[in-house]
């Protein structure tokens, strides 16, 4: 065999090795794709004060695992916050926050299937079934309380999806996206995600349906939601939104700040009518 023919076939191999090396990486984000977009994993446990009440619905491979915070108790509640979370996030972590609720405030979340203490498999439809599901209970268990749907990053695409579907006294996104599968070309550039992404969680299309009162609150720094794909969705938003960037935030710190809490209490009470003036 000739030098240049050893050289061709050498070269063959090569490029069938990487073809056969960038198929198994496309499949195998094809099949654990959900697992790798909600980083689902368990985290250590965060106990919890007295101050919550637990939550848990059956699912497929297990249970789907939730909190509510309520520290003047459930007839106390006036308003509650129900919070959708980040990718990977524990919300017990994030519950450890809430000391900047006033009187009368209260916040409720859900772990993701797979995620922390939540079993089953994430995905897209089924992280909304959940989030309705939770909004129904919520309904029954507080029907004095105003309900303010909140969702950070990732769950800001479950957040709008529930409000699609439910009223609720007002919407507030902090870093959101106007669909998973522009965000993640960035981070897959090679990959044929429009074909492959299953949970595309397409926020620009979902919005033409929400009717509520909404905010939107940035970082002032944000590697991971750049600020083109938040600014795409804020402009094409069918109702009027408020638009305010967090100082000193970036887009993993945004939710340990005072500053992002009182925006979102501020927002909320101002969601609320005034008692009509005597006559």
């Amino acid at each position: 065999m000739s030098s240049k023919a050893k050289v061709a076939r050498i070269a063959l191999s090569a490029s069938a090795a990487a073809l056969g090396s960038i198929a198994t990486y496309w499949t195998l984000l094809a099949l654990r794709q959900g697992h790798i977009l909600f980083d689902a994993r368990k985290h250590p446990v965060v106990h919890l004060s007295d101050d919550f009440s637990t939550y848990s619905h059956t699912v497929p491979g297990g249970m789907v695992r939730g909190y509510v915070y309520h520290p003047q108790g459930e007839e106390a509640l006036q308003d509650l916050f129900i919070y959708f979370a980040g990718r990977g996030e524990d919300v017990r972590a994030t519950a450890q926050a809430l000391h900047w609720l006033p009187e009368g405030f209260g916040f409720a979340a859900i772990n993701y299937r797979g995620v922390a203490d939540s079993e089953g498999h994430p995905s897209e439809v089924a992280s909304v079934q959940d989030a309705c599901q939770f909004a129904n209970h919520l309904r029954r268990a507080l029907p004095n309380a105003r309900l303010h749907v909140v969702g950070r990053s990732l769950g800001t695409g479950v957040a709008i999806q529930l409000v699609a579907r439910q009223s609720f006294s007002s919407l507030q996104l902090v870093t959101p996206y106007d669909s998973m599968l522009e965000v993640a070309k960035r981070r897959f550039p090679l990959v044929p995600l429009s074909l492959l992404l299953r949970h595309q969680f397409n926020s620009l299309a979902h919005s033409r349906e929400v009717a509520a009162k909404t905010q939107v609150l940035l970082a002032e720094t944000d590697d991971v939601v750049l600020p083109e794909r938040s600014e795409k969705l804020i402009a094409a938003w069918p109702t009027p939104v408020s638009v305010q960037t967090i100082p000193g935030s970036n887009h993993h710190s945004i939710m340990g700040l005072e500053a992002t809490w009182l925006h979102l209490i501020d927002f909320a009470l101002t969601t609320v009518l005034p008692e009509p003036k005597a006559a």
